[in-house]
């Protein structure tokens, strides 16, 4: 049964299962143990017309965390840029976001990160990246190239 919930309380309990789940992440655990917890970071929604899968996920790298976003159709092989800009806002908040685009399985993938330090508040990454400022009705985000990324 899928019961529809408001899209606030969706991000509220995403983020503290997001939370809980740290510890059996990539840096501090196996990428191969991160993969089969995957099913518990992963939902789906109907919003604005579309079926979307989204997966959060926290990371802790000692000095800071990152939080990622994945956005992807369920059906759709893309989606409204406008519907990914709204969800990785509501996630990751409006500052020093990043976002890259990777195609798998005929789909594409937007992933959105953000870097925060220890107090949660958003800081530019340690490493430096090359990336593109962009700007979307107001929502200023750094874009990356999936070469730059390292997927496991």
């Amino acid at each position: 049964m899928n019961k529809k919930i408001p899209l606030e309380q969706l991000v509220d309990e995403m983020k503290m299962i997001g939370d809980m789940l740290t510890p059996y992440n990539w840096p501090q655990n196996d990428p191969i143990l991160e993969n089969d917890i995957s099913v518990l970071k992963t939902r789906s929604i109907d919003i604005d017309g579309y079926s979307v899968l989204i997966h959060f996920s926290r990371s802790d790298y000692g000095s800071h965390f990152v939080e990622t976003l994945q956005v992807f159709g369920d059906k759709a092989s893309f989606l409204p840029f406008c519907l990914v800009a709204k969800l990785g806002q509501k996630f990751l908040g409006g500052h020093n976001l990043y976002l890259v685009e990777i195609i798998r399985d005929n789909r594409k993938i937007y992933c959105w990160t953000v870097t925060l330090d220890k107090t949660g508040k958003p800081i530019k990454p340690p490493i430096p990246l090359q990336t593109t400022d962009c700007e979307y009705d107001g929502l200023r985000y750094n874009y990356m190239y999936p070469s730059q990324v390292n997927f496991h």
